[in-house]
């Protein structure tokens, strides 16, 4: 059946069109957009606001046409229940990542203290090349070539310190709310979220959205 729009769009900034930002265009790979429009029924005399979302067709021809935002969310919710953990699984995953985190703590105790030790080795080469080069034994030349070798040495190996201080295991935090997130899948799958909310969590469990027929 065939419905006469009254109004063709209205400004996106009074509707929330929460599918923006994350998904494109599967055939010509341009972004999509989204508008409300209005349709009115003769018969009940009553007016429905619809929201749609297409290709902005900005990147040249684009044959696809419009999908309804309830579609949209379908294939959303579809999208996110896909890539969920079973909740079952939530026990053995996080004995696995906390087995992980500790062997990655034990594992920068060690290359600290490692890297510790060749910092005091280049400070003894470094005080023994001091005293050779005040007690003659080597010239000023040949003492700053090798100074600054060892320091850029040093400088290096302090660089290696504070990252392992500051970042440790930098994968683990954002794995682990990958895993805790991929578990509550199905869940917000089901549940009767807002689409801002499915929005959030399609954007941090996948990327390369696409929209095509």
């Amino acid at each position: 059946k065939q419905f006469k729009f009254t109004e063709r769009s209205r400004p996106n900034n009074k509707h929330s069109l929460s599918f923006l930002g994350f998904i494109k265009c599967g055939e010509c790979k341009a972004s999509i957009t989204g508008e409300m429009k209005l349709k009115f029924y003769k018969r009940t005399q009553r007016k429905a606001e619809y929201t749609y979302y297409s290709c902005t067709k900005k990147l040249g021809n684009c044959l696809q046409k419009p999908i309804t935002e309830s579609e949209l969310e379908l294939q959303i919710r579809k999208a996110i229940s896909d890539v969920a953990l079973p909740e079952s699984w939530a026990n053995d995953w996080h004995k696995w990542l906390d087995r992980d985190s500790l062997k990655e703590k034990q594992l920068r105790e060690e290359n600290l203290q490692k890297l510790d030790k060749e910092i005091k080795a280049l400070d003894q080469k470094l005080n023994f090349l001091l005293d050779s080069y005040l007690d003659g034994v080597i010239d000023s030349d040949n003492y700053k070539r090798k100074k600054n070798e060892l320091f850029e040495e040093k400088l290096k190996i302090q660089e290696e310190i504070t990252k392992l201080q500051t970042n440790g295991s930098g994968w683990l935090e954002p794995f682990r709310e990958f895993i805790d997130r991929a578990l509550q899948g199905q869940k917000i799958a089901r549940a009767k979220n807002t689409n801002e909310e499915l929005a959030f969590f399609a954007k941090t469990v996948g990327s390369n959205f696409f929209l095509t027929d």
